[in-house]
């Protein structure tokens, strides 16, 4: 009896030992099903090494489908191929080559083509599944595929009034290493010329002419505060004026979404209006011709459509959003009521009419997902004056700024109706119809959460 004992607990020991053993070294099935690759038995795929795809690129990438059949398998083979989720999917176009493998062929190629998204992407890795059946058996193969973004830069226009040119006062830009408004290596800006309607911007041909709008000796420089100053590389290394925008906070905003280089377009003018004003320059912001006596002329949208198109073109960069801020100049009784539908064909005018960037032409259209962010004016207090209660024409334009949203795709308000002495934002320069320097840094990070926003925006 002790020695039947004995040879069962043998028997029992060498069972489970073969049974660690395969557990611990598995079987070429379970190998299979560990790294995605599966197969019924009939045929299967070759395993594939990652591949890259480049986004935008115009050839794409092509995956080699090798089919190895087993058992004298003769059937037709169709593939297919689908993301493991959708953010895999996201843009993709698939080509094969050909869908189905007739019963003399083992090979196939599939290629991925990828468009440009609406938001800068940073590199990423994307798992697809390459699907086969001959109608009975089955076979699945997962590939990996390194995504890396389009080669080229992220261009911003920033068009309005004195806000966006930045009227922070004289000595609040902290340009210093380590301060907030330092220059930064990937962040660049159109050369433009100075806000000049005696000298430089004197009559409708200037705002349009290409060398009447930039410093053609140094086109795109670093962009540095003031933006709308231009800068000498023949006489000056540095800009020497000392009050900021909201520019440079922006862009710094978005570096950490982006592995490309920032060129800002500064088109902004003080005074600026939709509005015939004769306080403001001779150039206006109406995007189209009109009879209305109390709107100006076309100048001011011309130039930034003008200043668009050379950054573009000096760049080969994507138009990635349009920053405006204005509307005290049209906050009277000739033109308030005009407002809404003037920003309205503004933004609309903007994404037609600057030129095709690699995104293509389908994105030249009133409706296209050139993100548009626009910004609610000043609430100040302070000894010179306040400006928390707004008059009827201004609410009006008020209202317009917080109902624009609503009115065209791919729009969004950043709020800055908190940003005055009484929270810690001291107004900037003249009065408190001016931001100071610490709202405008707050402003240019509200207003890339706001362009975000803008993109889903429907």
């Amino acid at each position: 009896m002790n020695e039947l004992k004995n040879n069962l607990a043998s028997k029992l020991s060498a069972l489970l030992i073969v049974a660690l053993l395969t557990a611990c070294s598995g079987s070429s099935d379970s190998g299979n099903v560990d790294d995605g690759n599966t197969s019924s038995g009939a045929f299967f795929l070759a395993d594939v090494d990652e591949l890259s795809l480049e986004e935008g690129s115009p050839t794409g990438v092509n995956i080699p489908v090798n089919i190895t059949r087993t058992d004298g398998h003769t059937k037709p083979i169709a593939l297919t191929i689908s993301g493991a989720t959708d953010v895999d999917d996201r843009l993709i176009t698939v080509g094969l080559f050909p869908p189905e493998v007739s019963a003399a062929e083992n090979f196939s190629s599939i290629n991925l083509f990828l468009a440009i998204d609406d938001l800068p992407i940073l590199p990423q890795q994307r798992t697809f599944y390459i699907d086969a059946t001959d109608g009975t058996d089955t076979a699945r193969l997962p590939v990996q595929i390194n995504v890396q973004p389009v080669d080229a830069p992220d261009v911003y226009l920033l068009a309005g009034q004195s806000n966006m040119v930045g009227f922070s006062g004289d000595g609040t830009k902290l340009a210093n290493a380590g301060g907030p408004d330092e220059p930064h290596p990937r962040i660049f800006q159109l050369n433009v010329t100075k806000n000049d309607q005696f000298e430089v911007f004197t009559q409708a041909a200037d705002f349009s002419d290409e060398n009447t709008n930039v410093i053609n000796s140094a086109r795109i420089i670093q962009a540095e505060d003031p933006l709308h100053i231009p800068l000498d590389p023949n006489n000056a290394s540095s800009k020497d004026l000392s009050y900021i925008g909201m520019g440079m906070s922006f862009a710094k905003a978005a570096l950490s979404d982006t592995t490309q280089n920032i060129i800002l377009v500064p088109a902004a003018w003080s005074g600026s209006a939709f509005c015939n004003n004769d306080q403001g320059p001779i150039g206006q912001w109406n995007a189209q011709a009109t009879a209305n006596p109390n709107l100006g002329n076309t100048w001011l949208f011309d130039r930034a459509v003008t200043r668009t198109n050379i950054a573009l073109a000096e760049t080969g960069g994507i138009l990635r959003g349009i920053l405006w801020h204005q509307g005290e100049s049209d906050s009277n009784s000739n033109c308030a009521g005009e407002y809404l539908a003037n920003l309205e064909r503004l933004a609309q005018q903007l994404r037609l009419q600057i030129n095709a960037d690699r995104r293509g032409g389908d994105l030249r259209r009133p409706d296209a997902n050139i993100p548009f962010v626009l910004g609610t004016m000043s609430k100040g207090i302070d000894e010179r004056g306040d400006l928390s209660d707004f008059w009827f024409d201004k609410q009006i334009v008020d209202n317009a700024h917080r109902t624009l949203p609503g009115q065209i795709r791919h729009s969004a308000l950043a709020h800055s109706d908190d940003l005055m002495p009484s929270t810690g934002y001291p107004c900037g320069n003249t009065s408190c119809i001016h931001y100071g320097a610490a709202a405008l840094r707050e402003m240019g990070e509200r207003y890339y959460g706001a362009l975000r926003t803008a993109v889903a925006n429907p």
